[in-house]
C-alpha cells in the first residue's frame, strides 16, 4: 500500500474484550480513549530456523531504516487477524500465504491495540520476492544470535521478546503443545527434584511410582513390588519418599535412569535394570499423555 493510500486507512475499533464497537478510525488521527485497534506481525523462519527480517525505509515513518520482524502492518477495516496478515505478507514482500486455518501464536497488549504474532515455517527464495518499495530496504535471514547482536547495536527495533520468538518457534506447535522441546536426558542431581515433583503427582492416582527395587543389578528387579502396601493405597508417608529418592539418586548412580524433560521439567521418568532393557519404573507425566513421551524414553532412554 502506498504511502498516499496510508493516510486514507480505516481501523475496526475494538472494546478491550476484542469485541467490534461498529466505529471506524482513521490513521494519522489520534486514538480515543479506551477503545483499540488491530495489529499483526508475521514471523517467517526457514527449515535451519533463521527468521526472515527485513530493513524499513530510512523515510519511512515509525523505525525507519531499522530491522524489523518479517512482516507488520495494522488490520483494515473489515479484515480478520489472517486476513491481515496474510495482506500485509503479499504487500510487503510479494509473498503469498494460506493463514486462512491459522491461528495466532501469540497475542501482545499494547496501549492503543492488540498485536497478533503468526509463525510460519518456509524455505523462502529471496530473490523471487518482490519488496514495496515504500516499506520495504531489503531482506535477508538471520539466525538468533545474530538479531540479537543487531539488537545489541541499535539497529534492531528493540523487541524485548526477540530472542523469545526462536524459543516459542521450537518449543510450541500451532497449537501451544510443547512437543518438540521435549528430549531425553540421564538423570541427575540437577533434575532430582523436578523427578520427585513427578513422582508425587503421579502418585496421587498410582502409588505403584514408588514401588521399585533399590537395586537395578538385582536379578528380580523387574518382578520386584517393594512394599506392595504402596499399590493398594494413595496414602504415601515421608519415609516411603526418602527412600524413592534414595534409589533414584542409586540408578542414577549406575547408568539406569532417564528423563524426558521440558526444559528444566521433568515430564516422564524411566528406570530400568542394568543387566538389560527390562523397564523398572516408566511414568509420564498427565499433562504429557499426548506427547508420545512413553514412547520417546523406551526408544531413546536406554542410551543416553
Amino acid at each position: 500500500m502506498a504511502n498516499e493510500e496510508k493516510t486514507t486507512e480505516r481501523w475496526d475499533l475494538y472494546t478491550k474484550d476484542r469485541n467490534k464497537t461498529g466505529w471506524l478510525h482513521r490513521r494519522g488521527v489520534p486514538m480515543p480513549q479506551d477503545v483499540y485497534r488491530l495489529a499483526v506481525h508475521v514471523c517467517i523462519f526457514n527449515h535451519e530456523g533463521q527468521l526472515l527480517i527485513q530493513q524499513r525505509q530510512p523515510f519511512k515513518s515509525g523505525w525507519p531504516n531499522m530491522w524489523d520482524l518479517s512482516v507488520g502492518g495494522s488490520a483494515l477495516a473489515g479484515e480478520s487477524s489472517w486476513q491481515a496478515a496474510q495482506r500485509e505478507t503479499w504487500e510487503e514482500l510479494g509473498l503469498k500465504l494460506d493463514l486462512s486455518k491459522e491461528r495466532p501464536m501469540f497475542t501482545l497488549n499494547f496501549p492503543q491495540g492488540f498485536d497478533d504474532f503468526y509463525f510460519v515455517e518456509q524455505n523462502v527464495d529471496l530473490s523471487k520476492l518482490k519488496l514495496q518499495a515504500s516499506e520495504v530496504k531489503q531482506v535477508r535471514f538471520a539466525k538468533k544470535e545474530e538479531v540479537l547482536q543487531m539488537q545489541a547495536q541499535g539497529i534492531m527495533v528493540p523487541y524485548w521478546f526477540l530472542g523469545q520468538l526462536f524459543e516459542i518457534r521450537t518449543a510450541y506447535d500451532a497449537w501451544g503443545e510443547r512437543l518438540h522441546s521435549v528430549k531425553v536426558v540421564k538423570a541427575s542431581e540437577n533434575n532430582l527434584e523436578s523427578w520427585m515433583n513427578l513422582a508425587e503427582i503421579i502418585a496421587q492416582k498410582n502409588p505403584q511410582v514408588y514401588a521399585v527395587c533399590p537395586d537395578p543389578s538385582d536379578e528380580a528387579v523387574c518382578s520386584y513390588m517393594a512394599g506392595q502396601e504402596n499399590g493398594t493405597t494413595s496414602t504415601i508417608s515421608d519415609e516411603q519418599r526418602k527412600r524413592y529418592r534414595e534409589i533414584v539418586c542409586t540408578y542414577s548412580k549406575q547408568g539406569c535412569a532417564a528423563c524426558a524433560v521440558d526444559g528444566a521439567m521433568v515430564v516422564g521418568i524411566l528406570l530400568y535394570a542394568k543387566s538389560g532393557q527390562q523397564v523398572c519404573s516408566l511414568f509420564v507425566h498427565p499433562e504429557y499423555s499426548r506427547h508420545l513421551v512413553e514412547d520417546l524414553l523406551l526408544r531413546e532412554g536406554f542410551y543416553v
